[in-house]
């Protein structure tokens, strides 16, 4: 029965044209990727953080495999530009207590048939304010600042996807 059910479903992503994001990433980007880090000196730690999400998307949703700079047929360059907190809630005695991280990120890929693009995307994420525990809010800032630079590589992948679909057609 799995077999069967397995089978149909095949069948209709097979039928209907469909093609996984790796397909489209391969056409863009080649088959192996250097990623280079430009560090962001105000968070460094989210930055190395970045690099680490950064090659893990190439390995598993891009399905290409990470190489070093001269082996690599594409050279994506990524840079966290910017990192802006704006106050959205404060409480009766007018101290903030929630702040909007809100994070900017160039993306650059290069690959070996002369094609370059950046691609500039932001993201946002809400984090609480702890007036008691300084610590904790900047535990809760930098782990807003990786939520925020999440929501640019879902960007990013869209845009790479679009890339090999629609500009490098093999």
């Amino acid at each position: 029965m799995r077999a069967l059910l397995f089978f149909i479903l095949l069948l209709l992503f097979k039928g209907c044209g469909y093609k996984p994001i790796a397909t489209y990433a391969q056409n863009a980007l080649g088959d192996s990727v250097y990623v280079k880090l430009i560090v962001n000196l105000p968070n460094p730690e989210n930055s190395v953080e970045f690099k680490d999400l950064m090659n893990r998307l190439v390995v598993q949703r891009f399905q290409n495999r990470l190489a070093s700079e001269k082996d690599a047929d594409s050279i994506i360059i990524i840079e966290i530009t910017n990192v802006t907190d704006t106050s959205i809630t404060q409480n009766k005695e007018g101290f903030t207590t929630f702040y909007r991280a809100t994070v900017s990120v160039n993306y650059t890929y290069d690959n070996k048939r002369g094609t370059q693009k950046t691609f500039q995307n932001s993201g946002y994420y809400n984090y609480a304010v702890n007036l008691q525990d300084p610590l904790n809010t900047f535990q809760n800032r930098y782990y807003a600042i990786n939520q925020a630079v999440e929501q640019t590589l879902t960007k990013f992948v869209a845009q790479i996807a679009y890339e090999g679909k629609f500009n490098n057609e093999k």
